[in-house]
């Protein structure tokens, strides 16, 4: 791609709001598929297509280069795994002792798309969601972070009520100690009023049968959307990360407020902790390795600076997220999928991998 005709105008890349234009994905696959091995392809909301919320560039990594004009990225998520994994490549061919780990040479594409639901994918997959389902191939790598706006930006009527059942009524040691037996194993067609609210008949506290439902069976069921066509060996699971406790201005602080965020933000942590647990850490993928991220474990809610607007990351919050997903994809060699970290494990993977780069 040495012609600027064929070369894709950054600012235009870039000032998409819902993701990136497919046909700009059409344009890029071809390149990063001729010089990489594999791609890490990510999926979902702004948690992880946090291009819009900020204006911070960096030069291009190797497999963008020949592909932007002028050669430069957003400090987006996607251009932080990119970095990273330049940097290992790097790294690997330049120290023959490195201890780094050594794996097939590899790129991040984002069809992730911002101010996005799970709701909405239940009855038809975004344009990006096509693009990934169609041209996935066996070795790659998927990365879903979604559900977050089901909460925040679009709630169903059916998803308030359960939410604030759960933060606003119950005691925090019931949340703790709760737990779901199962949920209806189906998509929920009814906007929230269908299957997972019939999952609450088997839940304590009932409401958490809602959330196990929306971020463990419903994301799974798109998840097996995505994948319908080629599964991929590995498919990292992203939990939303905890919204900034401080309480500054922000598109979502309306409904930061009336979760009882300000207030008390350990009560919507630990139920983040425990949809991780009972939601996200149950999905199962029939030929994917699926690994559970929690990415509450880097964006704590402690340091503003890794946001804006409470709940979208920064370019420091999206650097410490895409190290951590890089450590976790690491940290779980294909062939072993014999253990599924909960939130608590005090075996799960911590920051190796952000470790060995400094």
């Amino acid at each position: 791609m040495s012609s600027n005709d064929t070369k894709i105008r950054a600012s235009h890349f870039y000032s998409e709001y819902f993701g990136h234009k497919v046909e700009h994905l059409a344009q890029i696959l071809p390149h990063l598929r001729e010089t990489t091995d594999r791609l890490v392809w990510t999926a979902g909301d702004s948690s992880l297509d946090n291009k819009y919320w900020f204006r911070d560039r960096g030069a291009a990594p190797a497999a963008y280069h020949d592909i932007l004009e002028p050669p430069q990225c957003k400090k987006d998520v996607t251009y932080w795994l990119n970095y990273f994994l330049c940097q290992e490549e790097i790294e690997n061919t330049s120290s023959s002792t490195s201890t780094w780990r050594h794996r097939p040479r590899t790129a991040a594409i984002n069809a992730a798309v911002e101010a996005t639901t799970l709701n909405e994918r239940t009855f038809r997959l975004r344009p990006q969601d096509v693009f990934i389902r169609d041209n996935i191939q066996r070795d790659d790598v998927l990365v879903v972070s979604v559900g977050g706006n089901d909460v925040a930006l679009m709630p169903l009527p059916c998803t308030i009520a359960s939410i604030l059942g759960l933060v606003l009524c119950t005691p925090k040691v019931c949340i703790d100690k709760g737990c779901a037996a199962g949920t209806v194993p189906v998509d929920d067609c009814c906007c929230g009023c269908g299957a997972s609210l019939l999952s609450c008949a088997c839940a304590f506290p009932p409401c958490l049968g809602y959330t196990r439902h929306m971020f463990g069976t419903r994301v799974q069921k798109y998840i097996e959307r995505l994948v319908a066509k080629t599964k991929p060996r590995k498919i990292l699971v992203c939990m939303i990360y905890y919204p900034d406790e401080r309480n500054t201005p922000a598109w979502a602080g309306a409904a930061l407020g009336a979760l009882g965020y300000n207030r008390d933000p350990e009560r919507l942590q630990l139920l983040i902790r425990k949809t991780f647990d009972e939601g996200v850490s149950r999905i199962h993928i029939d030929g994917s390795q699926v690994i559970p991220v929690p990415l509450f474990r880097v964006l704590d809610g402690k340091v503003s600076s890794d946001y804006v607007q409470r709940v979208e990351p920064s370019p420091t919050g999206g650097r410490k997220m895409a190290e951590f997903i890089l450590d976790m994809m690491d940290q779980h060699p294909s062939n072993d999928n014999s253990h599924v970290y909960g939130a608590t494990d005090p075996a799960a993977p911590g920051t190796a991998y952000m470790q060995d780069r400094g």
